[in-house]
């Protein structure tokens, strides 16, 4: 870890506050959180990625600033085996997650397949019925339950990739971490594993399979008519009614449900993309 240095000090802001992630396969991606104190060279020494290939997979320029807080993506690499020193060093690391608007300790531990007392005694929360917005919780044994597929459609693919990216801001026709939109995020995680898809949620409507609504499955994208007739939403079905988009009217992505709200009567359709 490289220490941080004098305030007086400009351009240099980055060192790793956190893993926020879920592990995933080989050519998985992690997410930095970062904090003053280092520079984008200083988070390629540590994870071994290539400078170039981080630039890219977050819409940087080599002369761009990061700053404090800012989440980085770092496109993963093939894995050897498991007993690479990376993966080691991935089975170490423990999530840290911000809190955002509307989120609850509910909500969170579902996410990432751990339960409400165990955040809550990690964190010294009294009652989880009160969390305070901007708050970093410790997600103790998210990264292990994730492995051994303990969290809701933790074993899917697609669920562990849309996951990483919980809390991103909403950005209306953006796929990076500075902001995403519902496609993107679905083009985004599709991308990770290899498949093509158009940055458009009618034409998302177009891949794989056709599913009914109670046949879904972990990984099934799901399809509402929200602002207009038609298709115009999307989001990833995570199981147990719950499923992960890029909300404009949260302002991120999160997690909401399938079974009543707001997008229970607006559910068009699904598609199974393999």
């Amino acid at each position: 870890m490289t220490h941080g240095k004098t305030a007086g000090q400009s351009g240099v802001l980055v060192a790793i506050l956190a893993f926020l992630l879920l592990v995933v396969p080989a050519c998985a991606d992690t997410v930095y959180v970062v904090r003053s104190g280092d520079s984008i060279c200083s988070i390629v020494e540590r994870t071994g990625v290539d400078s170039d290939a981080l630039l890219e997979a977050n819409g940087l320029g080599c002369d761009d600033v990061i700053h404090p807080g800012q989440e980085l993506i770092v496109p993963g690499t093939e894995a050897a085996d498991d007993t690479s020193s990376t993966a080691r060093d991935v089975e170490k690391v423990e999530v840290v997650y911000v809190v955002q608007r509307g989120d609850t300790l509910s909500e969170i531990a579902t996410a990432y397949g751990v339960s409400v007392q165990t955040i809550a005694e990690a964190n010294g929360i009294p009652d989880p019925n009160l969390i305070r917005v901007g708050r970093r919780l410790t997600i103790p044994g998210a990264t292990e339950r994730a492995n051994a597929g303990d969290g809701i459609g933790a074993d899917n693919p697609f669920v562990r990739s849309a996951l990483q990216y919980r809390g991103v801001p909403y950005r209306y026709a953006g796929m990076t971490t500075r902001g995403m939109d519902c496609s993107g995020l679905v083009a985004r995680v599709l991308g990770l594993h290899g498949i093509e898809a158009p940055h458009n949620s009618r034409a998302q409507y177009e891949l794989g399979t056709s599913v009914p609504v109670d046949e879904l499955q972990a990984g099934d994208l799901v399809f509402f008519h929200t602002t207009r007739p038609g298709i115009s939403h999307v989001g990833i079905y995570l199981g147990d009614s719950q499923f992960i988009h890029a909300s404009s009217g949260g302002g991120r992505v999160k997690v909401d449900r399938l079974d009543r709200g707001y997008y229970h009567s607006r559910l068009v359709g699904a598609r199974r993309v393999e």
